[in-house]
């Protein structure tokens, strides 16, 4: 399967009638089977063919998760043309500059978003607006134009994708139809879903994550997909239950709201003893090969639907406090690493093979190598090569030909593999802190240690170099947002001495070189893509408007 247009008939004739996108909220909600999915995209592209859609010709499409969604996706690759998924989160201002750029003929909206949508695209002769409701309505008496006869490749260009800008200006990503189609395939082999799974859509379907993982390979394996809706954690639950969801894609982010509401969940002081040692009983089941944690957490089990049988963790490094977690209470998380040059999914765990603190062996014909071999601790710049890797970036050569230098993609990630061909990853090049002495230290353990900290909330760390110490080095740096009603328990919310003690104590069990020197409170929340990563070329440019004390 090489193609988009592929992927949804070949699902079609083997499933037809089973369930395939739903959304929740009773019995009143849209719910699609896959024959349903394939006559509508059918039909949706011969109305986009009827509005002057051409082949190659640029389709935003501006809509929360739903499962119109994937629908209008399937449409716009039936009609030969190029979607472009849009942020429901960007601004008007951000959301004309795409379209500008990718010369956008038509944008596809939610109705929910349509007012953002006109105000994005007010320009004369700048692209039409249309809802999804609209172009997914039932026919009119007039005759339906029928879904146009175009050959669809799997070198055509399928989806152009805009980064979300965590190293500066975004980058318009070019996704061939083979690009994604062979990335889906193998992932579905490798993830093991099946028809009996029921997935629940939490992360943007803008991103190429949630595209992939979350959509396309549950449709290869016949499974069904819920959206809830909304964000809100009793929604989320409220779903969970009545999907009985068994597979869901989060980020580490999401990981973390859980774990801080379950631990909040346990009360006073000697129910939270009694929960850890409850962890405990079942880190030592778990060794002798018992289920201790679903019997001993039955609850939290059932408050994620009762039929959970994994979390897949994708976008950034897992926190090893957080997998152990979850791995005490019977929930397994299962880690991947991906990037969305890579269509995104490179590597990944299974339920039969995965190793602690690894993102898992890569997919089958992705090629994975570290450069320079032989550097220090094994550790260096991840490259990929397969035919999951993009085609380039969209109008610009130099950066095309400096992120596929050799016939490999730079990731700009740094990461070691094992003897068994587990890969690891430790951090971004552009992160890395090279301290006075010259010992690398990669922010991503610092800030896990920080994490651990119950008066922090969120951490950044940083290599500053601070005023007139230049030979010194980058310093360490740690920024965080404090959790006020925990600072508060303990602590006057003013008292910033706590805080620092706390850090503190977080970060003694790091090597001398990797502990903060400078510490300071964030003010606000720190600025995050749609994935929940740090925007850190923002918050370094920021870096003046906070006061750095010595920690």
């Amino acid at each position: 399967m090489d193609t988009l247009p592929h992927i949804l008939d070949e699902a079609v004739r083997r499933y037809g009638d089973r369930p395939a996108l739903a959304q929740h909220g009773g019995a009143d909600a849209p719910a699609y089977t896959y024959r349903d999915v394939g006559r509508l995209a059918a039909r949706a592209a011969g109305r986009l063919a009827s509005r002057g859609i051409e082949p190659a010709a640029a389709v935003a499409l501006l809509s929360e998760n739903r499962p119109e969604w994937g629908i209008v996706y399937f449409a716009i690759a039936r009609a030969g043309a190029v979607c472009v998924p849009l942020d429901a989160r960007l601004g008007a201002t951000a959301i004309r500059t795409i379209l500008r750029r990718s010369r956008t003929r038509l944008l596809l909206v939610s109705r929910s978003l349509q007012a953002l949508a006109e105000e994005a695209a007010p320009d004369p002769g700048g692209p039409a607006v249309a809802t999804l409701e609209d172009l997914l309505a039932e026919p009119a008496a007039a005759p339906e134009p029928s879904a146009p006869d175009r050959h669809v490749t799997g070198s055509d260009v399928a989806v152009l994708s805009f980064t979300s800008g965590t190293t500066g200006t975004s980058k318009a990503i070019v996704l061939t139809h083979r690009n994604i189609a062979s990335n889906a395939s193998t992932g579905a082999a490798r993830m093991v879903v099946s028809a009996a799974d029921r997935l629940l859509s939490i992360l943007p379907l803008n991103h190429l994550f949630e595209q992939t993982a979350g959509l396309l390979i549950p449709l290869i394996a016949g499974a069904s997909v819920t959206y809830p809706g909304s964000l809100n954690p009793r929604t989320l639950v409220s779903a969970m239950r009545a999907s009985r969801t068994t597979i869901a894609l989060v980020v580490p982010a999401v990981l973390r709201l859980f774990r801080k509401r379950i631990l909040a969940d346990a009360g006073s002081a000697w129910k939270r003893r009694l929960f850890r040692a409850a962890c405990g009983a079942s880190r030592a089941g778990g060794r002798l090969g018992l289920p201790v944690g679903r019997v001993v957490f039955r609850r939290v089990h059932e408050a994620f639907g009762g039929a959970m049988r994994f979390f897949i963790s994708g976008g950034a490094p897992l926190d090893p406090e957080v997998a152990r977690f979850f791995r005490d209470l019977g929930l397994t998380v299962l880690e991947g690493y991906g990037l969305s040059e890579a269509a995104p999914i490179v590597s990944c765990n299974t339920l039969d093979e995965r190793a602690a603190g690894s993102v898992g062996r890569p997919l089958p014909g992705v090629e994975v190598r570290i450069d320079p071999v032989g550097a220090r601790d094994g550790v260096g710049e991840i490259l990929v090569r397969g035919p999951n890797v993009m085609a380039g970036y969209f109008e610009d050569p130099r950066a095309t030909e400096e992120a596929l230098a050799g016939g490999w993609l730079r990731t700009g990630d740094l990461g070691r593999i094992d003897e068994a061909g587990y890969l690891y990853v430790v951090g971004r090049s552009k992160d890395l802190i090279v301290g006075e002495s010259g010992k690398n230290v990669y922010p991503e353990e610092i800030e896990a240690a920080i994490r651990l900290c119950p008066l922090v909330r969120e951490v950044c760390v940083l290599g500053h170099r601070m005023p007139g110490a230049a030979e010194r080095g980058e310093e360490v740096v740690a920024l965080v947002v404090p959790d006020a009603e925990a600072l508060s328990r303990e602590y006057e919310p003013a008292d910033e001495e706590g805080l620092r003690a706390a850090v503190r104590e977080a970060c003694a069990s790091l090597p001398v070189h990797k502990r903060p020197r400078y510490l300071a409170v964030w003010p606000g929340e720190f600025p995050r893509t749609t994935t929940m990563k740090l925007k850190k070329h923002e918050i370094r440019h920021r870096l003046a408007e906070v006061p750095l004390r010595p920690l």
